[in-house]
């Protein structure tokens, strides 16, 4: 038993010592360990876990470091990452997902077959009638009635145009829509459209509506020969992703103005590639003031044809020093150009105070410029300049009748060149597959042998029998033991006989730059 001075000098010593303990700790001592035996320096006697622990410390140590920098980094970004924040929330409410119903027939006799065709569009309104319109391409609602076309918003609602006006010539369609309580985008002036500016590319690409891509203006004033049924072109190129469902949307600037019509692609797939086409606002915007106004576009025309061979080989013989204007191949006798003195060979520098820059440029310039109306040209003669004034004439009237331009572009054999999502006119149809005769051209695009030959896929309906046994670009080679040797072929073969017996088919696919063959049973 302890004293009554013992107990107070051990209350004493155990004060004393807390309040030695509380002052170290105060001062950033260690921690204690409440076990026996000194817990708290157990890693003072295990070397390794002592490592680790440092090893971990200073990873975290690395990451917070790193991340510290990124947001300062982030913070001068930041007002351009806000920029496309904005010009999507800007847009995306204008830019609709349209759905159109058709049918086509491709031999008599044949049932039509009904598909359905989808795209994009953007709300605009128009300087010749009160209301809103959608502005999008002609191949999105071609040959489909004003009841069979759905257009959908950004919040899910469905609208049924209340008319159609369409331009094939441009690739250009307005629909007039009954009311007038939407959002309209702005559009802007494509002419300022710098190359390496940033757009944005809006729509529904494979029917996944309102997305957004991001790129830049690759180039301006691309003519694809392969868009033969198209004679009003000056596209803008850009890499902004434009894939199927694309069609028809805006291609927008930073200041969320509409700079082009998305219309075309240069793919070897059918997919995005970086490579798409977009039609100028400026001669959308004309094409659709045309047609709301008069129901029908009237283009200039001189009367002429023009020597699309010019290149810079016969600039130089003619004495200039680079390819710029367009060459006259031929002036058609009594047309505005015969009138004004323009003669065979002469090369078109400038039109209307405009200088002009190929052959493409200067079918846009007159056309885009109104009938009746005096225009000054510069043309390239016997190695000087000379100016002309000549009257502009209705195009229809200025060419001869039998004369289409656009019969005479070759199609394009190799596929390259195409509206996204949109059959090729060489396509074939049966059981659901769409197939082309493999040609030496797209035999080599697709890396396979020369001496190849079928029927190419080109797609696969969703509800084919073919949806999990063949891929896009997989090649028909036999059917039942007989070779096939273009898509007309395939698709006779494909055909019901009535046997109902199942087909046994061997296909050549690619696969890691070697070709495999595959056979594959379907029933019919």
């Amino acid at each position: 038993m302890l004293t009554r001075p013992a107990s107070i000098m051990l209350v004493a010593g155990s004060v004393s010592i807390g309040l030695v303990m509380g002052f170290w700790l105060g001062r950033g001592g260690g921690s204690l360990s409440a076990q026996v035996g000194g817990a708290a320096t157990a890693s003072g006697r295990n070397p390794v876990a002592a490592a680790e622990v440092r090893r971990v410390s200073q990873i975290q140590q690395s990451d917070v470091k790193v991340y510290e920098e990124l947001a300062k980094q982030y913070d001068q970004f930041r007002h351009v990452d806000r920029m496309f924040e904005q010009v999507s929330k800007a847009v995306a409410p204008t830019v609709v997902h349209i759905i159109t119903q058709k049918s086509s027939r491709h031999e008599e006799g044949q049932k039509a077959r009904k598909f359905e065709e989808t795209g994009s569009g953007v709300i605009v309104r128009c300087d010749k009638l009160a209301g809103l319109f959608v502005l999008t391409n002609h191949h999105v609602v071609e040959g489909g009635k004003s009841s069979k076309i759905r257009v959908y918003l950004q919040d899910g609602r469905a609208l049924t145009p209340e008319r159609i006006w369409s331009d094939s010539m441009a690739d250009i369609a307005v629909l007039k829509l009954d009311r007038d309580d939407l959002p309209a985008a702005r559009l802007g002036d494509s002419d300022n459209a710098q190359v390496g500016s940033w757009v944005l590319a809006l729509g529904s690409p494979f029917g996944l509506t309102h997305s957004v891509s991001q790129g830049i203006i690759s180039a301006r004033g691309r003519h694809m020969d392969e868009l033969r049924d198209v004679d009003n072109q000056d596209f803008l190129q850009t890499d902004a992703a434009i894939n199927p469902g694309n069609s028809g949307g805006p291609l927008v600037n930073m200041l969320g103005e509409v700079v082009g019509i998305n219309n075309s692609i240069a793919s070897n797939g059918g997919g995005n590639e970086g490579v798409g086409f977009s039609i100028p606002i400026n001669l959308a915007r004309w094409i659709m003031n045309e047609l709301i106004a008069n129901g029908h576009v009237t283009r200039g025309g001189l009367g002429v044809e023009l020597d699309s061979t010019y290149d810079y080989e016969r600039a130089v013989k003619l004495g200039l020093d680079r390819p710029n204007g367009a060459l006259i191949g031929k002036v058609h006798p009594d047309s505005p150009a015969s009138r004004g003195g323009v003669q065979e060979g002469d090369v078109i520098l400038s039109f209307g105070g405009v200088s002009i820059h190929d052959l493409n440029h200067l079918v846009n310039a007159v056309s885009m410029s109104p009938v009746g109306r005096p225009a000054e040209v510069v043309v390239w003669r016997d190695r000087h300049e000379l100016k002309l004034r000549l009257t502009v004439g209705d195009r229809d009237r200025a060419l001869p009748a039998e004369l289409d331009p656009s019969q005479d572009a070759p199609p394009d054999p190799s596929g390259l060149v195409r509206r996204p999502n949109r059959p090729g006119e060489t396509s074939n149809f049966a059981m659901g597959l769409e197939v082309v005769t493999l040609s030496t051209q797209l035999a080599a695009r697709f890396g396979l042998p020369d001496s190849m030959h079928g029927a190419c896929v080109v797609s696969v309906d969703a509800e084919s029998p073919f949806v999990q046994l063949c891929r896009v670009n997989d090649v028909i080679a036999v059917i039942n033991e007989r070779p096939v040797a273009s898509a007309e072929q395939a698709v006779r073969m494909l055909g019901d006989d009535g046997s109902h017996t199942p087909l046994i088919i061997s296909i050549d696919r690619l696969e890691k730059g070697e070709v495999e063959r595959h056979t594959i049973r379907v029933p019919r």
